[in-house]
């Protein structure tokens, strides 16, 4: 939906489909025809789901690893009527032979000794380290290359400026949509059967490109006069939110029955039950989702900070703003300047606040 609509400099790029719809809606200031590109994609969503993506999770069932069943197994009309299918199995018939001939082909195999070879010597690290080194330091000096004919240490100041703004967006969002949907997760998650009804809600609203419910939030900024640095940021977690929900969810399905009744026979309940039973159990799934919604709340920032509504744009200051304005533009040394400064931070964030968070929980909080 973002791709089929862009804009550089004079150019304007138009393909058919969703997204130049929405496009030629928001500069027409059309609200009939941005809630008939919702429910439309909402239909399509929905095909789609229960088309392919049901009748997958009801087959992935029959190969759950454990002792404990499935108390209410998913189930798929479509998967149904798939297996009852004659004309499926005529057209998947020749598939289906190719991949029994291909059982009797055998890898190669060179010896035990290649099997017990050991390849993570010290000096092979090093040797990738310095190679990936020095492709880094070529792609820096490309970038300064590129970059300084037309921009001077001032603009690379502003990016990074910008850059920190749009960080400190992104982890309030991350900490606030944490409080609220970590409980829910946790609460729908020990309950089976609410879980079978708001998980699949929650995937499908994932699944729903939240830029087409843009308009509709701009459009109230508009009318009421609001700031567009606060109230154009909870649009960068519109759509991503749902992984933190749909992640904390699994990860209290998972939680084990005998850990459940342990707690119970004990006596553990609130703020402890809380600390030493339910948060420690769902922490590797919530770091999970909360790294995929932090990624696509960078994403979304690009759009969510710049926002239309008729031949009225509203700005937020932020490096998601910057980048779109310099693309806007055909300013292709901004535009590089600003990905370059944005794969900085992200990188930078995973490597200081995700990844230790994940190594944490996978050694202290692993359940297996």
């Amino acid at each position: 939906t973002v791709a089929e609509a862009i804009s550089v400099r004079d150019t304007n790029i138009a393909l058919p489909g969703i997204g130049s719809w929405i496009a030629v809606a928001i500069v027409q200031k059309n609200l009939p025809a941005i809630f008939l590109a919702i429910f439309a994609m909402l239909a399509v969503i929905l095909v789609y789901d229960q088309l392919m993506f049901r009748p997958l999770v009801a087959w992935a069932d029959r190969f759950r690893i454990g002792n404990e069943q499935s108390g209410d197994q998913p189930q798929s009309w479509a998967l149904t009527v798939y297996r009852r299918s004659r004309l499926l199995d005529l057209m998947t018939k020749p598939f289906e032979q190719m991949m029994r001939w291909s059982y009797y082909w055998h890898p190669p195999h060179f010896g035990s000794r290649a099997a017990t070879r050991t390849h993570d010597s010290r000096l092979a690290d090093l040797l990738w380290y310095a190679i990936l080194g020095l492709i880094g330091v070529y792609g820096a000096w490309r970038i300064y290359d590129f970059a300084h004919a037309s921009l001077a240490w001032s603009d690379l100041a502003q990016a990074v400026g910008l850059g920190l703004i749009t960080l400190v967006r992104v982890m309030v969002l991350i900490a606030l949509a944490s409080l609220v949907w970590t409980p829910v997760g946790v609460y729908v998650g020990l309950r089976p059967r609410l879980s079978r009804i708001v998980q699949p809600v929650a995937q499908f609203l994932a699944a729903f490109p939240a830029n087409i419910l843009f308009p509709l939030v701009v459009s109230l900024i508009v009318i009421w006069d609001l700031n567009p640095d606060i109230w154009l940021s909870p649009l960068m977690i519109l759509g991503t939110q749902w992984y933190i929900l749909f992640n904390v969810i699994a990860g209290a399905s998972a939680m084990p029955g005998e850990l459940q009744d342990a707690a119970d026979n004990f006596g553990v309940k609130g703020w402890l039950w809380w600390k030493r039973v339910a948060l420690p159990s769902v922490f590797p799934y919530y770091v999970t989702g909360a790294i995929t919604a932090s990624g696509g709340a960078w994403n979304a920032s690009v759009l969510a900070e710049v926002a239309s509504w008729g031949k009225t744009t509203l700005h937020a200051h932020g490096l998601g703003a910057y980048i779109f304005d310099a693309t806007a533009a055909g300013d292709f040394r901004r535009v590089v300047l600003g990905i370059a400064v944005m794969s900085f931070f992200v990188v930078v964030v995973n490597r200081l606040l995700w990844r230790p968070l994940y190594w944490y929980a996978e050694r202290k909080f692993r359940l297996t």
